[in-house]
């Protein structure tokens, strides 16, 4: 009896390692094979991404062509309608200049024409009395020498009214000449208008052509936005898909608590910290699903606990990333380095370089962008590290 009880454990232990057996050959086979697979697609959804990511690019550098174009004419707008400005103000002030030349040309000319019949008046008395004035003269004179005085005197009398006739004759054809020249000033001055005029409407007719242009282009930079992030999207999904692949998978290295080691020894300094935020390079509200580290350009990253690399590789917007399966479905993610020095299915250990600080991927400077996933699902990293 008791030797039949012991041949049934026996026949139980055979058929319990057969099972293990068969267990372990179908992980050896099964496991692999889902990681290639899931590898195999991510690869496949960072071609995507990257893609994508080139079309943005191209999309915003047609945009900021036709932005640079669209300023210069918009300058060009405002410099013409500067110069509008000015020669209007020069045609008010010419204008303004002309009235008083005509105020000024009508009045040497009441002037001249008064003295001209004020001289023509004493003219006349003096030609029609010369002869007793010239008696009145000779015979008033006390001798010779005041004869002459008094001839000499009649004589710059005439002479002074000559020049007073003179001068404001002068007056008068000056201010006349002065008031063509302004004329044509003006005649000058608004054929400049009119062309500066045209110069606008067709700057204005330009620049309508252009803000055309700039919108179709925002709309095309949306475009290749939208199908980025749809891209982004996926690969991060294809990210969590992995994670919980290898999770499940057979995993000898198990979390079994305690803080996490700060990824960056050489900076405790955090730029951006996990949740809703304005994205630095496309300035939408986006989620951060990590921390910002910001850091010198090449200096240590280590991992935050012990684990195995499950994922090594440039990842779309992360650039050159790592990812580190601790066991327990807890994963850590290291995006934007600038060397990796760790390749996937390596065992790590805490505090282990395993890439440099960087600023690949969509990135605005060297940092590290440190994630912590739990089955594929991020949560805040510092909740791992206090």
């Amino acid at each position: 009896m008791h030797k039949k009880s012991n041949d049934k454990l026996k026949r139980i232990f055979a058929m319990l390692c057969a099972i293990m057996v068969v267990i372990a050959f179908l992980a050896s086979i099964i496991v692999p094979a889902a990681m290639a697979a899931t590898q195999q697609q991510l690869k496949e959804a960072e071609q995507k991404t990257k893609e994508a990511k080139q079309d943005v690019n191209a999309a915003e550098e047609r945009k900021k062509a036709a932005l640079a174009q669209y300023n210069a004419i918009d300058k060009q707008i405002n410099d013409t309608e500067a110069e509008i400005g000015i020669i209007e103000n020069q045609i008010e002030q010419t204008k303004e200049d002309i009235v008083l030349k005509e105020e000024e040309l009508v009045q040497a000319e009441k002037e001249l024409e008064e003295y001209q019949a004020l001289f023509l008046v004493r003219a006349r008395a003096m030609y029609e009395n010369s002869t007793i004035e010239y008696l009145d003269i000779l015979f008033g004179a006390n001798d010779f020498s005041d004869f002459l005085s008094k001839i000499e005197m009649i004589s710059q009398l005439m002479k002074y009214d000559q020049d007073i006739l003179d001068k404001l004759e002068n007056t008068r054809k000056k201010i006349s000449d002065a008031k063509i020249e302004l004329e044509n000033i003006l005649v000058r001055q608004e054929e400049n208008a009119k062309t500066l005029q045209q110069r606008k409407e067709s700057l204005d007719v330009t620049l309508a052509q252009k803000q055309k242009l700039v919108d179709e282009l925002t709309k095309d930079v949306e475009k290749y936005k939208a199908i980025y992030e749809a891209a982004e999207a996926a690969e991060e999904a294809m990210i969590r898909e992995n994670q919980r692949a290898l999770s499940y998978a057979a995993n000898p290295v198990k979390y079994t608590g305690g803080k996490f080691a700060w990824p960056v020894p050489g900076s405790q300094r955090i730029t951006s910290s996990y949740g809703w935020r304005i994205h630095p390079v496309y300035k939408t509200r986006k989620f951060h699903s990590g921390i910002d580290v910001g850091a010198g350009y090449g200096l240590d990253i280590v991992a935050a606990a012990d684990g195995t690399v499950t994922l090594a590789t440039t990842n779309g917007g992360y650039g050159k990333c790592v990812i580190i399966n601790h066991g327990s479905g807890i994963s850590t993610l290291y995006g934007h380095c600038s060397s990796m020095l760790v390749s996937v299915g390596a065992k790590v250990t805490k505090g282990q370089v395993i890439a440099k600080v960087g600023s690949t991927g969509v990135s605005t400077g060297p940092h590290l962008h440190f994630e912590v996933r739990v089955n594929g699902s991020t949560t805040d990293p510092l909740g791992y590290m206090r």
